[in-house]
């Protein structure tokens, strides 16, 4: 007997800028995020749907996209809206595919409140990596799908057999527990998933994230298909209803949303797993500032350990150890986060002052002095926020499921 199909949503998040050496902002930046594409470039999302196109003419099987339109500066919305609907319009004879910006988002609130569920209502965001993830599972609750599936907009999908796999063990059994959560790998325009590592590279010293990542990616490699894994990625996920109608993202981490859920999905006792036949081309056209990231990684993983520490005093909860989360992101777990960052943001500084690059020069610095003072505030202020949250997310979730009028006013959109 052929297995029943299971309904999915697909979600593409798109985060887009000001053009470059153009600013004309005098707003601060709503969020920051690692590659923004700049207004005035086609972006890299154009690519991703005809990698898509390709598949649903090979009889493939695409499921209906939602695309979220995310930007760094609230004045952009309307401009990043149009010129996402202008770019979906290409693509929409093939695909079943939508936008959603902060129109319709103004929209789903509107009416959330009209029935009294004003306190998530007013949560839902397209601010932040975190937010904007939780939108997408919103969105699939009320399509009534039984899984969702991410991708990012600088990827490009080429296996026929990616959609199959999604759904080929989520929501099953594995030792005694649901699989909520299923993550692929990414293979970069190299060919392969192993990340490029200088050892050169002098002023990483402390901060050798790409090499604590591949040392993380060796179980990739052979042996059985799905296997516990220390890490996820967002671009390349998919969830299944029972552990997203109880679990969310956490909006008070800035970066490593996707780790962390792989984290909160265990501490509420679901599995989540590596597939190491689940794999999309990954080529970013631009990589943000090093001390950007390195500034949302210090606020990251002080913030997550100190959430895991705090596990042993949250109820019905699995406390997780850090030695699971080795070798990545565990090692930036450790009780010496702090000094590894300034000592790297040190050597950094010093490499930068070689280039003669004093904007650099000043934002190492800047990481330092954030690490003694802002980071601990920040945790200190937080670090209990995301249970309230989940416990709320829990309740209210069951009952958007399926909501008539946000579903036909999405389907309308799609053209159904």
């Amino acid at each position: 007997m052929e297995e029943a199909k299971v309904r999915t949503t697909l979600v593409i998040p798109t985060y887009w800028t000001f053009v470059l050496n153009r600013f004309s902002s005098k707003q601060k930046p709503i969020a920051v995020y690692d590659h923004p594409t700049f207004m005035n470039e086609p972006g890299t999302l154009p690519r991703l749907l005809r990698s898509l196109e390709k598949l649903r003419v090979k009889g493939v099987d695409v499921p209906n996209i939602v695309v979220l339109v995310a930007v760094t500066h609230k004045e952009l919305e309307k401009v990043a809206e149009e010129k996402i609907e202008s770019v979906l319009r290409e693509h929409s004879h093939r695909l079943n595919i939508i936008s959603f910006s902060s129109t319709d988002l103004k929209f789903v609130i509107s009416h959330l409140k009209k029935k009294t569920l004003s306190k998530f209502a007013v949560l839902l965001s397209l601010i932040g990596y975190s937010n904007i993830r939780n939108l997408g599972l919103v969105i699939g609750q009320i399509l009534e799908s039984e899984a969702v599936i991410f991708l990012d907009d600088d990827e490009v999908v080429t296996d026929k057999s990616f959609f199959e796999k999604c759904t080929e063990f989520v929501g099953k059994q594995y030792k005694g527990k649901i699989i909520g959560g299923v993550t692929g790998y990414y293979i970069g325009s190299s060919g392969s998933y192993w990340l490029k590592d200088d050892p050169k590279e002098w002023w990483k010293t402390g901060w050798r994230k790409r090499r604590k990542m591949n040392q993380a990616f060796k179980i990739i490699e052979g042996g059985t298909r799905l296997k516990d894994t220390p890490f996820a990625f967002g671009g390349n996920m998919v969830l299944h209803r029972a552990l997203f109608e109880k679990v969310p993202f956490d909006p008070y981490i800035p970066r490593g949303e996707d780790m962390d859920m792989l984290v909160n999905a265990k501490m509420f006792d679901f599995a989540f797993l590596l597939d190491n036949q689940l794999w999309v081309l990954h080529f970013p056209e631009y990589v943000g500032s090093r001390w950007s990231e390195m500034r949302q990684d210090m606020y990251r993983f002080a913030y997550m350990r100190r959430k895991l520490r705090d596990l042993k005093h949250i109820k019905e909860v699995t406390p997780i150890q850090i030695e699971y989360l080795e070798p990545y992101p565990g090692y930036f777990l450790r009780r010496n986060l702090m000094f590894k960052l300034s000592v790297s943001s040190f050597l950094s500084a010093t490499h930068s002052a070689l280039k003669s690059d004093i904007r650099e020069i000043v934002e190492y610095l800047q990481n330092i002095k954030s690490s003694l003072s802002n980071v601990n505030r920040y945790v200190q202020r937080h670090y209990r926020d995301y249970f309230y949250f989940q416990e709320l997310w829990a309740k209210t979730m069951p009952l958007v499921r399926g909501d008539k009028l946000v579903k036909d006013y999405l389907k309308k959109k799609m053209g159904k």
